[in-house]
């Protein structure tokens, strides 16, 4: 029986949220399928929302916790993105907690909240790029956005919150009324910790609402069993990465930038959109002769914003909307992974919507995380189920990482030829 579980709106931020746990030891399972974490300490449910309309993604996280009396983590973007205040109230009107703790920075990846106003490395959050998402954030202030949930919001200062676990825990005890949402500064690390060990020691119920930085510290109650997260006993690897981009984020792009021509397949986008399953067939095809020669591959939509651009407006003259664009793209990367996947000596993917697209195109039940990371907010796993079992996963959200990150990953997953 689990004792945590976590509702994430995207694949690459439900395996993110889950490592803070595994690294920790818990053994943590991220489902594809909603049976498939049942018998994990940690159980992440990926419900897909983050484009879902407000309804059907709160009727998804209901699903997801409904019933379940243990620690209850909403994992949300920490820049916003998606049905955050929807998903939030689903997860209270589900649960008997009395308030909801709200903490969605993450200071080491420069994501900070800070008299309520949220910035992205120093810059308020809608002068990013995460505004113009097809679901991004319409103002910076916490407490105005959580102003239109169906609960109380109370902010807690980052003078309280400095203070320390004390002065935190008396300010959450004394919390009117009942039954509301507490929205936290945070500048530091350091500050989730101390809003973690807070909400630990109350008496009632709190549910979590955060990112993966405050993950990081949420207790895992004691239960039977041992913590230990699993080790699939499989074969080494051999032969080169499979590397599936699906974010058209500016880091994302930089990080692709940064490979050699050679190593990268793109895709041909008037193709790709008049025939997508064609053309991720065509794509996996060729990247089935480079993976078998042991050279590490990666396939892309776009290499850059023209690409970008110029498939959108191929799209817009095909009188497809951008969401079926989206969908397309998807479809075609999905496809190039299921053709390639068995030369593959491991799996790297960005972007969320498309990693689960490609977990679900090779029949994956769910992903083991190992506790391990490539960097940060970068985990390691292995797929449990389908064709590729055991097979070595990195994981990353759009927005994360250096420039060379893309590459790191790549030689974390090449096997040894020798």
């Amino acid at each position: 029986m689990p004792r945590v579980t976590v509702v994430a709106d995207d694949l690459t931020g439900a395996t993110d949220t889950g490592h803070s746990f595994a690294v920790r030891g818990a053994a943590t399972r991220v489902a594809v399928r909603p049976e498939s974490a049942a018998d994990s300490t940690v159980r992440v449910v990926n419900t897909d929302s983050r484009y879902a309309d407000p309804r059907t993604a709160a009727e998804r996280v209901t699903e997801a916790v409904d019933g379940f009396d243990g620690v209850v983590y909403d994992k949300v973007d920490s820049t916003l993105r998606g049905n955050v205040v929807a998903e939030a109230d689903a997860i209270m009107d589900a649960t008997d907690a009395r308030f909801g703790i709200v903490a969605p920075a993450a200071p080491e990846l420069g994501r900070v909240t800070a008299g309520g106003q949220h910035l992205v490395d120093g810059r308020l959050l809608t002068d990013t790029e995460y505004a113009d998402d097809a679901n991004g954030p319409t103002t910076t202030h916490l407490p105005t956005l959580f102003s239109g949930s169906a609960y109380p919001v109370v902010h807690l200062d980052i003078g309280t919150v400095a203070s320390g676990t004390e002065a935190v825990a008396e300010a959450f005890a004394a919390v009117e009324p009942d039954r509301a949402f507490v929205v936290c500064d945070v500048t530091h690390q350091r500050h989730l910790a101390t809003i973690a060990r807070a909400g630990a020691s109350l008496d009632e119920r709190v549910v979590y609402v955060g990112s993966a930085g405050l993950a990081e510290a949420v207790v895992v109650p004691d239960g039977p069993g041992e913590l230990v997260h699993e080790s699939p006993a499989t074969e080494p690897p051999t032969g080169g990465a499979l590397g599936i981009v699906g974010s058209v984020s500016e880091t994302t792009l930089r990080q692709l930038a940064a490979l050699p021509d050679d190593q990268v397949l793109s895709f041909d986008p008037e193709t790709l959109l008049a025939d997508p399953d064609q053309a991720g067939f065509r794509i996996g095809e060729r990247a089935v002769e480079r993976l078998a020669n042991g050279e590490s591959t990666v396939v892309t939509a776009a290499r850059d914003r023209s690409a970008v651009e110029q498939t959108l407006a191929l799209g817009h003259e095909a009188d497809l909307t951008e969401s079926e664009v989206r969908d397309r793209v998807t479809c075609a990367l999905a496809g190039s992974a299921r053709r390639a996947i068995e030369c593959a000596s491991g799996l790297f993917v960005t972007g969320g919507d498309v990693a689960m697209a490609v977990l679900d195109a090779l029949d994956a039940a769910a992903l083991v995380l190992s506790g391990e990371a490539v960097e940060t907010g970068i985990p390691r796993s292995r797929i449990a189920g389908g064709p590729a079992d055991g097979l070595p996963v990195v994981t990353k959200a759009g927005g994360f990482g250096s420039p060379s990150t893309v590459i790191n990953c790549l030689e974390s997953l090449r096997g040894d030829d020798d």
